[in-house]
């Protein structure tokens, strides 16, 4: 048999070892890649016998030998400190069914089980590298001022995270001002029923009077002054979507018996209708007030407690999530811009200000102040000086940041708001013109200088 140069070509394209031997064991043909595996010159195997290398250890055994013996495929396994080789060696016949070659083919089985190992660890970071973007991505999320970088808030988004799919009644707990009406949406956009209404009802803006009518609706002419084609209640607009019920100790407790029985029932009638109407809507709840207090002065039903508080859900105030406080003040600061038009830069000292008061008004309050502070700043930088006197007053001892430490964290606010932008250190260091180690240097240095503080 000969090999010709064409079949030299092609032999060296493939990726595994290739031996030839003719039907006495003579070498024909080692291709680059058998050569590359056991480090030869191809001149010290071809035209030599196969079995003069197995008897010198040059070849610890041959597949060929056996092809030779048997006249069938076969594969051989060898093992040394640097490689796990396998052989498959293949005879092939002429029309008299005699052997006149044999293929042997070897492969490192080390070298591709290292490959696996490392395409498994790459797919295992891009995954980790995938749920982390997917998580920065989510965190202002599609609800405005949904932030959750401390770890009190990571919390409470883990726990609406798990109850989102599910359909049970959920009861979010927290101080006025803690964005309980955000979580809420969070969840909702999460469930089923996300395509479907989110309605929010505040049950301590509504007057008792027309309670009943808004939560189940009326037909024309139930009342004095009724609309003429009657009209539907919170119940039939939030159907197969949420209703949300802000300040639900608030609701009176006539209210609270029809509302429970809507709750288990699934059904109601509208003012003055004799039709019965269905209603799926998927509750949430929530409060300032202690309910359990209520409970115990009989102002709120205990089976309508029990009812609502499936998957409570406690919402920290702002004091108690300080790390949340810095990127609330910049999303905000954002929003009033693309609101009023305004542009506004605050000083790291005044972050830190803002960082240590205690906020009883919560993210209400602070939203409230960035706005005011935008409107009366000079030149939109907000520093300490322009802060009403209770922010500075429950500081200890207040010494204004120096030149150096502004342009510090000025710099700092630059690496933040393009890594943010570009979405990764690469692009946000190509967009600032500097290295992509150096961008990583800096980042890490503020970051320690910095958040520290703000623990």
């Amino acid at each position: 048999m000969v090999v010709s140069k064409e079949w030299d070509t092609l032999l060296d394209l493939i990726l595994d070892g290739v031996i030839i031997t003719d039907h006495e064991g003579t070498i024909l043909k080692v291709n680059k890649a058998y050569q590359q595996i056991f480090n030869i010159r191809p001149e010290a195997y071809v035209g030599k016998n196969i079995r003069e290398l197995v008897e010198d250890g040059t070849i610890p055994e041959s597949s060929t030998l056996k092809v030779l013996q048997t006249k069938q495929r076969v594969t051989l396994f060898h093992e040394n400190s640097e490689k796990d080789l396998v052989y498959t060696g293949t005879p092939m016949f002429d029309d008299r069914n005699e052997i006149i070659a044999v293929v042997n083919c070897v492969r490192d089985m080390r070298e591709i089980n290292e490959l696996k190992r490392t395409v498994t660890q790459t797919k295992q970071v891009n995954k980790e590298y995938r749920e982390q973007l997917d998580y920065f991505r989510g965190r202002e999320t599609k609800i405005d001022g949904l932030i959750a970088e401390s770890s009190e808030m990571r919390h409470v988004l883990s726990l609406a995270s798990k109850v989102a799919p599910i359909d049970s009644a959920v009861m979010l707990r927290g101080e006025s001002g803690v964005g309980k009406e955000v979580i809420a949406k969070f969840i909702h956009t999460r469930s089923k029923r996300a395509s479907e209404a989110f309605i929010k009802v505040n049950c301590g803006a509504i007057p008792e009077n027309l309670m009943e009518s808004e939560f189940f609706g009326y037909e024309a002419g139930a009342f004095t002054g009724a609309s003429k084609g009657g009209k539907p209640g919170y119940f039939e607009l939030a159907d197969q979507g949420t209703l949300f019920l802000d300040e639900i100790g608030d609701m009176p407790l006539e209210l609270q018996v029809k509302l429970l029985r809507v709750l288990e029932e699934r059904e109601f009638r509208r003012i003055g209708g004799v039709k019965t109407l269905h209603s799926d809507v998927r509750i949430i709840a929530a409060t300032n007030q202690p309910l359990e207090d209520l409970v115990e002065q009989k102002k709120f039903r205990k089976d309508l407690y029990y009812r609502l508080q499936v998957y409570p859900i406690m919402i920290p105030p702002l004091r108690e999530r300080r790390a949340d406080i810095p990127p609330l003040i910049e999303h905000y600061l954002k929003k009033i811009h693309e609101r009023h038009g305004t542009v506004s830069h605050i000083s790291p000292e005044a972050v830190d200000t803002l960082t240590k008061y205690k906020w009883p008004g919560n993210i209400r309050e602070a939203v409230n102040l960035l706005e005011r502070l935008t409107i009366i700043c000079p030149n939109g930088e907000i520093f300490p000086e322009h802060l009403p006197r209770e922010f500075t007053d429950c500081l200890p001892s207040y010494k204004p940041v120096d030149f150096n430490e502004k342009v510090k964290w000025m710099e700092y606010h630059e690496l933040q708001r393009a890594l943010k932008q570009e979405g990764s250190t690469r692009k946000a260091a190509e967009s600032l013109q500097m290295s992509k180690t150096t961008f990583i240097r800096k980042l890490k240095k503020y970051q320690v200088l910095f958040e520290a503080d703000h623990k």
